[in-house]
């Protein structure tokens, strides 16, 4: 006898986006820097990152604080700003963080000299602590941050070390030190800061370390601190990014400061880059990358405000996009996970200039034979030098931005499925990885 069987309601699972790179990216939403100057003047965007399932945006900027911004129905961003004590080394997503589910909305911040906090997406509170105490008994702010593919465990690096946590263990003495330089006359090892870490997404527990010394090493959860294998032919001077490819986990991507490189590698063979990507950098500043999360894209900024794309696929250094958004350097780019959005962010540091010039006619001397009143032109002149003032630094162009590039067809009702779409989207999200994400760290008492 057949039993006959009801299906549930239909659930509606999270498809690609479709890119239309053909035609120049729509504007959609900005905010501008300034608007939140207080204490530092020519504040501007170091970073900017999609939570997720893409339901808001966590930002740094250059006066020391951290922000959350939520898209409302009309574009327009819903801004909450945590301050913070020191400057800001590195922040990271909870990997399952929304806004549809309270209990995951939170994020990670590295901060010079205090521990590692779990702050609380909302309200700010601190829900864990996740502190690196030194020889001398100093807090140590490490300058990466990574969770491990199961999301159990987090890594941080700092000088010559990796500290690891378990996300459900915070407090003191909690952590493991793996050290990957025991003296420093040692030969060998990973020297340096470690400025980068990322994990393979095969799930293997294979990671990578990238320092700011240039080194590269590729390390597993199992071995600790011995590392599996080096990379060779780095460029630049420090890595501040490693990406693999989403679809292909032998695919790597390195990027450091003051290289006009973003170098691919194959795991299988790492003594020399299998081809590069070519954007301009030749300053110190963090220029993140990103590759779409569905394993087509990688796009990337440089110090001119010019944001390019790259087919992933081809492996075709010649990008498929390119094209001038920003006045100035763009800190980061990011695809929406599930929208025909690009994410952007500007702005850098700026030289000192003077206010005011002298010219020709108050630099020089009266012509007059009278010592007294050559005098008094002297002490005038250098009054004059010392009234000139300095304008703080300001950078051309410290904006967010939010551009659409979906097909023209689909441009009009972008406007109208953004909201119900995401919200659509994080249910389906959510469903599946409660099968798979562990729950979320206890808060500290």
């Amino acid at each position: 006898m057949e039993e006959s069987i009801t299906s549930g309601p239909s659930q509606q699972w999270p498809s690609a986006p479709v890119y239309d790179f053909e035609q120049n990216p729509r504007y959609v939403s900005s905010i501008n820097a300034d608007e939140h100057e207080e204490d530092v003047r020519g504040n501007f965007w170091r970073s900017a990152r999609w939570c997720p399932d893409g339901s808001a945006i966590l930002s740094t900027t250059e006066d020391r604080s951290i922000r959350i911004h939520t898209t409302n129905e009309d574009f327009s961003l819903s801004t909450k700003t945590f301050n913070q004590p020191d400057s800001i080394h590195s922040t990271l997503w909870y990997p399952s963080a929304t806004t549809h589910t309270p209990e995951t909305f939170c994020f990670l911040a590295s901060v010079r000299d205090t521990p590692v906090r779990l702050i609380d997406g909302n309200d700010g509170r601190v829900r864990a602590s996740y502190p690196i105490v030194d020889h001398r008994e100093r807090f140590i702010g490490p300058h990466s941050l990574a969770f491990n593919s199961t999301a159990t465990k987090l890594y941080c690096g700092y000088e010559n070390a990796i500290e690891v946590f378990d996300v459900a263990s915070p407090g003191y003495d909690q952590g493991e030190r793996l050290k990957l330089v025991y003296a420093k006359k040692e030969k060998g090892g990973q020297k340096g800061i470690i400025s980068a870490i990322s994990f393979c997404p095969d799930y293997s527990g294979t990671f990578a370390a990238g320092s700011f010394s240039g080194s590269v090493s590729l390390y597993s959860e199992d071995t600790g601190s011995t590392p599996v294998s080096h990379v060779e032919g780095v460029q630049g001077g420090g890595v501040t990014q490693i990406g693999w490819h989403p679809l292909n986990p032998t695919i790597m991507f390195i990027a450091s400061r003051r290289s006009s490189q973003i170098q691919i590698y194959d795991t299988r063979d790492l003594s020399a880059p299998l081809s590069s990507f070519t954007r301009d950098n030749s300053t110190n500043q963090r220029m993140a990358f990103d590759l779409d999360p569905w394993g087509r894209w990688l796009s990337s900024g440089d110090e001119f405000g010019t944001i390019k794309v790259w087919d992933i696929t081809t492996m075709d250094p010649i990008p498929i996009f390119e094209e001038n958004l920003h006045r100035d350097a763009v800190g980061s780019v990011q695809f929406h996970p599930y929208q025909s959005l690009l994410l952007t962010c500007s702005g850098s540091r700026k030289h000192l200039t003077n206010r005011h010039h002298l010219s020709d006619d108050e630099s020089s001397t009266s012509g007059s034979d009278d010592e007294t009143d050559s005098n008094e032109d002297d002490d005038s002149i250098n009054a004059i030098h010392q009234a000139v003032t300095r304008t703080p630094p300001k950078p051309l162009d410290a904006t967010l931005r939010i551009w659409s590039v979906s097909p023209s067809s689909k441009s009009s009702n972008l406007e109208q499925s953004f909201e119900s779409h995401a919200i659509t989207q994080a249910e389906a999200v959510i469903t599946s990885s409660l099968q798979t994400t562990p729950t979320s760290p206890t808060p500290t008492s």
